[in-house]
């Protein structure tokens, strides 16, 4: 929805806001007023109109003037909660789901975090004391970081205004599903923690209303939306709900005709009438490769998975923006909570006990690679992108349902996202048998960015950029932040041009999981798409 910069106890609050403001204008349409409601406090945003685009001016404030909101995202059960505020004698002056989070903050206080279903990060000021609350939504789809000194904060949805604009301080995240007041930071209750792990017995049935429920909570009233679209088995299942309720949706496919992920998509488009808008991508192209620099910049990382899909996501994104969407939907979340990746698959079938962990873990690091990919590629471009596998009533069906209802065992080799597979079987007529049937291939790999097989012409790049003994002295130049290809080296080197990452502490640990590679490779090795 937007970025916000919020400083609280800091000297010179409003021109520092002003400042961090002026880093994020990619993030929305309008800058709102920055306000100073105490001394050495500053609130701004940057803000992408959706929801009461002319009045949800930032920050809202509070029924009885007390509380003040900078937020960022989309809280999708707004209505709802508006609701039972307005039965409780709560008025409102707008429409804004900003305001709605100002009004429960003051009504339940802490616990109002457990009542909130969408992607957020906020930070709400007392006006009466300077006391405040920040917190960020349950996995983290939307960022917020901070730098502390002594009792002062100063808080943006991005890394790179903060460096740029404090000289000192390290830039620490805010982790998802915690909440930072000025004695305590500690993970809140909400609608996914803690587990409740009740037993799910498996049904399409439940599962295809369960999904269809999240797709049509997340699209916008009185505004188009699109889809990002690549033919697979999770974008296909989110743009099939979308087109229920907005059938002329289209969906935006990185990649040519000959592309290997193609095929899929334009079965489906063939299929259902589908407005299949192709974007342009030359995967082998100097000028793909030549983009590396503003991907880094844009994404904030070097972490090789997030940065190659980006390379696919800020095309898609530009194509939005230029069709006039202001709002996306995305399949982000599926494989991590239905195992669509080789480690989920491999664990699965061999028990819940192996495979539950390295979920958690996979889960755990989305805000670092997938969702951060997202946020930041979609917004640079002015586009909200939702994920409507991440609503608390996929997540809690997933987490719940047995081993066997998500990986199944075909042609003697474990197959996962067996229960988003069933689904296909629901509409038979409009969902092709061949995505359902599909592996899994990723999301730039299937653009047909090669990246996968070892000897790959993306990674042949990085072999001639970079010898051997340049990658020694570069493991040694950014020793604490575990570099072990090229390819890391040339996107870590990027970034430190850009934004100086050794005052951002969480870079260097690293977004890998723990799961056993070399005791399982042979297994591993019989998927084509497994990488090392």
């Amino acid at each position: 929805m937007c970025g916000i910069a919020v400083a609280i106890g800091w000297p010179d609050a409003e021109i520092t806001v002003r400042r961090l403001v002026e880093g994020i204008l990619h993030r929305g349409d309008v800058t709102d007023p920055v306000v100073c409601p105490r001394k050495d406090t500053a609130m701004g945003t940057r803000r992408l109109r959706i929801v009461d685009a002319e009045h949800a001016i930032q920050p809202q404030v509070s029924f009885n003037g007390r509380l003040a909101v900078s937020f960022n995202g989309e809280i999708y059960n707004h209505l709802e909660l508006r609701k039972e505020l307005a039965d409780l004698g709560v008025e409102f002056r707008t429409e804004s789901d900003t305001e709605v989070l100002a009004n429960v903050l003051q009504m339940w206080g802490y616990r109002a975090l457990e009542r909130l279903v969408g992607m957020y990060a906020f930070v709400t000021v007392d006006l009466a004391n300077g006391e405040f609350l920040a917190a960020r939504d349950p996995f983290g789809v939307k960022p917020l970081y901070v730098i502390q000194s002594g009792s002062s904060f100063l808080f943006c949805s991005e890394m790179r205004p903060l460096l740029t604009t404090v000289a000192v301080g390290d830039v620490m995240l805010l982790p998802p599903g915690y909440a930072l007041s000025r004695k305590n930071c500690a993970r809140y209750r909400s609608p996914i923690y803690p587990r409740a792990d009740v037993p799910v017995h498996h049904d399409p049935h439940v599962l295809d209303r369960v999904l269809s429920e999240a797709v049509q909570i997340r699209l916008p009233p009185g505004l188009p939306v699109a889809t990002l679209f690549s033919g697979g088995i999770d974008s296909t299942l989110i743009a099939h709900y979308t087109r229920q309720a907005r059938p002329e949706a289209p969906g935006y496919f990185v990649g040519g005709e000959t592309a290997p992920d193609y095929r899929y998509a334009a079965e489906y488009a063939d299929r259902t009438g589908f407005d299949l808008r192709l974007v342009p991508f030359k995967p082998d192209s100097e000028e793909v490769f030549s983009l590396i620099d503003h991907v880094v910049e844009v994404t904030e990382s070097f972490e090789p998975n997030l940065v190659r899909g980006a390379v696919c996501s800020l095309f898609a994104a530009e194509h939005m923006h230029r069709d006039g969407f202001r709002v996306a939907l995305c399949g982000e979340g599926a494989d991590e909570l239905f195992c669509g990746y080789p480690p989920l698959e491999v664990a699965f079938n061999q028990s819940d006990v192996d495979g539950r962990p390295i979920r958690d873990e996979c889960l755990d690091l989305m805000h670092r690679v997938s969702l951060q990919r997202v946020d930041r590629c979609s917004m640079r471009h002015q586009v909200e992108t939702r994920e409507p596998f991440l609503d608390p009533s996929v997540v809690k069906y997933a987490l719940n349902v047995d081993a066997e209802a998500l990986v199944r065992e075909v042609d003697g080799l474990p197959r996962g996202k067996a229960a988003l597979r069933d689904l296909y079987d629901l509409y038979p007529d409009t969902l092709p048998s061949a995505i359902r049937d599909r592996t899994k291939v990723p999301f730039g790999e299937g653009a047909g960015l090669d990246v996968s097989p070892q000897d790959s012409a993306w990674k042949a790049r990085f072999n001639k950029a970079i010898s051997d003994s340049d990658l020694r002295d570069g493991q040694q130049q950014f020793e604490g932040f575990s570099v072990q290809s090229k390819e890391e080296l040339f996107y870590i080197r990027k970034l430190a041009q850009v934004m100086d990452i050794r005052r951002v502490p969480h870079l260097r640990d690293r977004a890998w999981i723990s799961f056993p590679v070399m005791q399982n490779l042979e297994k591993l090795k019989a998927f084509a798409h497994f990488s090392l």
